[in-house]
C-alpha cells in the first residue's frame, strides 16, 4: 500500500528503507503533451518522487465554478505519475506562493475587506472547505492507501513566514482528515527557527526546510531542522536550484557546479531532497505573481518596490521551460549516480527540434473602438472601484471621468492607488503611463512634466475626457502585503489638490476575443491595438514568439493566452509548445498596449531569449 512511516530519523515505505529523491514539476505550468517527457527525465535523473502544488485560483477562478480540464487535469497527471512508477508529494494547500498570482488564493476572496487570508477566520475557512469538498474527491483515489502514488499531503506552505495561527493549521489538517486523507501530512518552511516554529502543525507527521542550493548551507539547515524536530528525518522540502525571474531585472543563474556540490552535501547528511524546481514551465496567461522588495537587483540604490514575475517560469531549473535537460541536470545527476554507486553516464540531451516562422499581421482592431465587444461589465460610481468588486480577476479595466474646464493654461494630473500599470488618455490622446514598479510616469511626446514628475496637461479652458486604462500585472504572492492586492484604480484621478469624482467603468478581462471586428487599416498611433495574423506550421515542434520590438501586452495562439510580454526584459520570447499548433491556419493575436513599432511582420524563432537586456527599474 506504500505507507510512509518514520523510525529513528529514517523514512520507510511499507517497512522498507526509503529516501525521498524528489523534484517539483507543476502540471499547471506544462502543456499536457510534455508531462510524460518531463516525468521520464525525472526517472532518468534518479528521482523516485514528484512534488506538485495545486493552484486554488486556477481550479476555482470564480466562486463555485471549477475547472479540472486540460492543463488543470490533476487526475490525469496523478494517473501518469502512477503509470511511471513515481510517488507524489501533493501540496493542495490553499496557499502555494510559487510566484503565482496571489500565491494561489482566488482573487474573489478580496471582495470581503474584513476577511483575513490564511487564518482561522470562519469566512476564509468556509471558502476552503467548499473548495476541498470538490478537490479532495479528485485526488483521494490516488492516495497510497488506495493504491495510488500520493504518499504524503501538505497542510500549508511556508506559513511561518506569514503568521502563527496554529488553529488555522489544525483546521486545515482536520478538513483533510475528515474527507478521507489518511496518508501522512507535512509542512515546509524557510530554514529559520522562528519560521519553522510558527509554520509547523501539530498534526503534521513531518516537516521540510527550504533553502538555497548553495555550498555550505546544508549543514546549518540540518542543525536548525534537528533543533526543531530531533526525531524527524532531514527533509529539504524545497532545494532552491534556481531563482525566479522579474521584469526589468537580469536573469541570474546559479552556477551548475555550485548546485551540484550543494546537492552532494545534502545527500551526505542523509537528506531527503526535493529540487525546486526540477522543471520550471510557464506562467501562461496572467497567472504570474509578484514580489515586494529589492529582489535580486545588484544596484544598492534599488528601492523596495512591487516587482512582477515574468511569464517564463524557467527559473534556471534543471529542466528548462521547453522541457530540455540543462548542464545543471547532468551535473546533479552525476552526483546522485556517484552517491548511489552507479557508473557515470554521458551527458547526452534528447533531440529538441524547433521551428522558425514569419507571420504577416494584416488585420488590426483598435482597443478603444472595440470596447463594446470586450466589455464584460459596465457600471458607474462616484469613486473608482477595483476589478475584484466587479467579479474580474485579470486583464484590463477602464475608468472614464471628466476634467472640468479650468481657466488656466495647464493643470497637473496624478493617480491615487492604482494597481498595477495605468495608461492615461486625454480626449483619446495618450498622456502618460504610470507603473507601480517604476518611479516617475512615462510622459507622451508633447506633454510637459511637472517638477514632481507628473504630466502637465493643457487645459485651454475646456472640458476634457480622461480615460485611465489599468492592467493587473500580477498579485503579490508572498508576505503580509498580499492582503491588500485589489487591482485597478482604488483611489481616484487627482488634479492636485482635488480628486475627480464620477466614473464610468468597463471591465475588460480579455478572456474572449471572438467578438472583435477586424480591419485592414494600419495602426500608427499610441493607442492600444490588437494585431492578427495566420500561419502554417509543423505540428509538435516548439517555437518562440520574438517580442524584442514590442511594447507591452499579451499574445494569443489559437485562442490560448501565452502570457504577458514587456519591453523591460529580460524575457524577449514567449514559448509556444508545439502541440498547440496545427499544420494549417494557426492564428496569432497580439495586443500591444504601447505600440512602438511595426507589427506587420512577426518572427517566431527556433530558440528562446530569456537573457535579453533588462531595463533596470529604479
Amino acid at each position: 500500500m506504500n505507507i510512509l512511516t518514520f523510525d529513528q530519523n529514517r523514512i520507510y515505505l511499507d517497512g522498507s528503507a526509503f529516501r525521498i529523491l524528489a523534484g517539483d514539476v507543476h502540471y499547471f505550468r506544462i502543456h499536457p503533451s510534455k508531462w510524460a517527457q518531463t516525468l521520464d527525465l525525472a526517472l532518468d535523473f534518479g528521482l523516485n518522487t514528484i512534488q506538485t502544488y495545486v493552484p486554488w485560483n486556477a481550479h476555482e477562478p470564480r466562486r463555485g465554478e471549477f475547472d479540472f480540464s486540460g492543463m488543470l487535469d490533476l487526475a490525469a497527471y496523478l494517473s501518469l505519475c502512477k503509470e511511471k512508477g513515481l510517488k507524489v508529494l501533493l501540496r493542495p494547500s490553499p496557499y502555494i506562493c510559487s510566484e503565482w498570482d496571489l500565491g494561489g488564493l482566488p482573487a474573489w476572496l478580496l471582495t470581503d475587506r474584513d476577511l483575513v487570508l490564511r487564518s482561522s477566520d470562519p469566512r476564509y475557512l468556509a471558502a476552503v472547505e467548499h473548495y476541498y469538498d470538490r478537490l479532495v474527491p479528485i485526488f483521494s483515489p490516488y492516495l497510497s492507501t488506495n493504491g495510488g502514488p500520493i504518499i504524503a499531503v501538505a497542510i500549508e506552505n511556508e506559513y511561518g513566514s506569514y503568521g502563527n495561527d496554529h488553529r488555522y493549521l489544525a483546521a486545515l489538517a482536520d478538513m483533510l482528515r475528515q474527507r478521507g486523507v489518511d496518508v501522512p501530512l507535512y509542512t515546509t518552511d524557510v530554514n529559520d527557527a522562528q519560521m519553522l516554529t510558527f509554520g509547523r502543525a501539530d498534526k503534521a507527521l513531518f516537516f521540510g526546510v527550504n533553502y538555497r542550493a548553495t555550498p555550505g548551507l546544508s549543514l546549518p539547515a540540518e542543525k536548525v531542522a534537528k533543533a526543531e524536530g530531533a526525531d524527524k528525518p532531514f527533509f529539504v522540502g524545497e532545494f532552491w536550484a534556481g531563482r525566479s525571474m522579474h521584469w526589468g531585472e537580469p536573469f541570474y543563474h546559479r552556477p551548475p557546479e555550485e548546485v551540484a556540490t550543494a546537492f552532494k552535501e545534502a545527500l551526505e547528511l542523509d537528506g531527503n531532497v526535493c529540487f525546486y524546481m526540477f522543471a520550471g514551465g510557464t506562467n501562461f496567461g496572467s497567472m504570474g505573481g509578484a514580489n515586494y522588495g529589492k529582489s535580486y537587483s545588484p544596484r544598492p540604490d534599488t528601492p523596495v518596490r512591487y516587482i512582477p514575475h515574468t511569464t517564463s517560469y524557467d527559473v534556471d531549473a534543471l529542466v528548462n521551460e521547453s522541457g530540455q535537460p540543462t548542464e545543471k541536470y547532468f551535473l546533479c545527476r552525476d552526483v546522485l549516480d556517484e552517491y548511489l554507486g552507479k557508473d557515470k553516464r554521458p551527458h547526452i540531451a534528447p533531440t529538441h527540434t524547433t521551428q522558425s516562422l514569419t507571420v504577416t499581421c494584416s488585420e488590426t482592431a483598435d482597443l478603444f473602438e472595440q470596447l463594446d465587444a470586450l466589455t464584460e461589465t459596465q457600471a458607474t460610481s462616484v469613486r473608482p472601484k477595483p476589478m475584484e468588486d466587479y467579479g474580474q480577476n485579470y486583464g484590463l479595466i477602464l475608468y472614464t471621468t471628466t476634467l472640468d474646464a479650468i481657466n488656466k493654461p495647464r493643470v497637473v494630473l496624478d493617480l491615487d492607488k492604482y494597481r498595477d500599470r495605468a495608461n492615461v488618455y486625454i480626449d483619446n490622446e495618450f498622456v502618460a503611463t504610470f507603473t507601480r514598479d517604476r518611479g516617475l510616469p512615462r510622459i507622451a511626446a508633447g506633454v510637459a512634466r511637472s517638477s514632481a514628475g507628473l504630466p502637465l496637461v493643457t487645459a485651454n479652458g475646456k472640458r476634457r475626457r480622461v480615460d485611465v486604462l489599468v492592467e493587473n500585472l500580477g498579485r503579490l504572492n508572498f508576505g503580509k502585503e498580499m492582503t491588500d492586492e485589489r487591482k485597478g484604480l482604488e483611489g481616484a484621478v487627482v488634479c492636485p489638490p482635488s480628486m475627480l469624482f464620477g466614473y464610468e467603468t468597463r471591465t475588460l478581462p480579455l478572456d474572449d476575443l471572438s467578438r472583435l471586428t477586424w480591419s485592414q487599416k494600419p495602426h500608427t498611433d499610441h493607442r492600444p491595438c490588437f494585431f492578427k495574423g495566420t500561419f502554417d506550421a509543423k505540428r509538435g515542434l516548439d517555437t518562440y514568439v520574438d517580442v524584442s520590438n514590442f511594447g507591452h501586452g499579451h499574445i494569443w495562439i489559437n485562442g490560448f493566452d501565452l502570457g504577458r510580454y514587456d519591453s523591460a526584459g529580460p524575457q524577449m520570447t514567449l514559448y509556444v509548445p508545439g502541440d498547440m499548433l496545427a499544420e494549417r491556419d494557426n492564428e496569432i493575436v497580439i495586443l500591444d498596449i504601447d505600440p512602438i513599432g511595426d507589427r506587420s511582420c512577426i518572427s517566431l524563432l527556433d530558440h528562446e531569449i530569456l537573457e535579453g537586456e533588462a531595463q533596470e527599474l529604479t
